[in-house]
């Protein structure tokens, strides 16, 4: 059995402290300002969350030369990717999203659906190209870049979906959400980044590295759905597991949702819904840590202590980010 967390000091307080002690690199000032001044739709608190979390999960295999570059790569694919997830999700802003997820594909600057548009693309460009920068300084940049692309498209079509279920979801099951919103952790894009920082990696390997990404990749879609539901469905976003299985139950109504949001969140809270999706982890994590991943390129315990430390820090920051 591996050691849960062995790594890092799990006391809420300390993560608390950990994360608002956190410096953010000194390029994403400006974006941040641009962001602030076109969007806005989250605070400083969700950037340190994500530049304290990214090294705690960051594959053994990227050799300390390049774990900044790795790092930094991996922090601006997730302003990227959050700022277009924000449009899909809170915004429900089609021809606007569909705009900005061509941008990683195209030299070609993607023509803005409205007037008001525009600052919101060259601000994802500007992301994209600090990005592209770091990710540039991998060795095997160009050899991972195919998968890396192939997992990004996987990615932007889980935000299509999600909205295309808040604009109606009469299309959305448990099940359906199983099979597609996984991808919106982005862990397998975290993982080609750190790949394509990674010398030595042993692409014989690759296959039973995906497999095992995938399944701690639901991990941290548990953990993800519960401790954020009650934020989304105050802005009406119902792609939780947590609150499709409470409609699937007859808990709550989508009309309850959406005319009496207060009831519905107390509803579900008096639900065994968040336990069973716990205990669902607990469940999957054991069963990672007694299987025989047959990794020698990469310490799959780290990796797998890491995502279990994501857990504590959503639980931490429960309503918070």
């Amino acid at each position: 059995m591996y050691t849960m967390c062995s790594r890092f000091n799990t006391d809420p307080e300390a993560i608390q402290q950990s994360i608002d002690s956190v410096t953010l690199p000194a390029w994403f000032d400006p974006v941040f300002n641009r962001y602030e001044r076109t969007i806005g739709d989250r605070d400083r608190l969700l950037w340190k969350w994500l530049y304290h979390i990214i090294p705690t999960f960051q594959l053994s295999s990227v050799p300390e030369t390049y774990t900044d570059a790795a790092r930094n790569a991996n922090f601006g694919m997730s302003v990227y990717m959050t700022i277009l997830d924000d449009i899909a999700e809170r915004h429900c802003d089609r021809p606007l999203f569909e705009a900005g997820r061509q941008i990683p594909f195209s030299k070609v600057t993607p023509r803005a659906p409205a007037d008001d548009d525009g600052a919101v693309l060259s601000l994802l460009e500007k992301v994209w190209e600090q990005t592209e920068s770091f990710l540039a300084k991998g060795p095997r940049a160009d050899e991972f870049r195919e998968i890396l692309e192939f997992d990004l498209r996987q990615s932007l079509n889980t935000m299509e979906y999600n909205r295309l279920v808040n604009t109606d979801p009469r299309i959305v099951s448990c099940r359906s959400i199983d099979r597609r919103d996984v991808y919106n952790m982005l862990l397998f894009i975290y993982t080609d980044i750190d790949l394509a920082f990674s010398p030595r990696f042993d692409r014989n390997e690759h296959a039973a590295f995906r497999d095992f990404v995938w399944d701690t990749q639901r991990l941290a879609r548990i953990s993800n759905w519960v401790t954020t539901w009650e934020r989304e469905v105050h802005e009406g976003d119902y792609t939780s597991k947590v609150v499709l299985r409470a409609v699937e139950r007859g808990i709550v109504t989508m009309d309850g949702l959406d005319n009496n949001p207060d009831d519905a969140i107390a509803r579900i809270q008096a639900s065994d819904i968040e336990s069973e999706l716990l205990a669902e982890w607990d469940r999957r994590y054991t069963e990672l840590q007694s299987n025989e991943i047959g990794l020698a390129s990469i310490d799959a315990a780290a990796f797998l202590d890491g995502i279990q430390y994501i857990r504590m820090v959503d639980e931490a920051l429960r309503g918070k980010k």
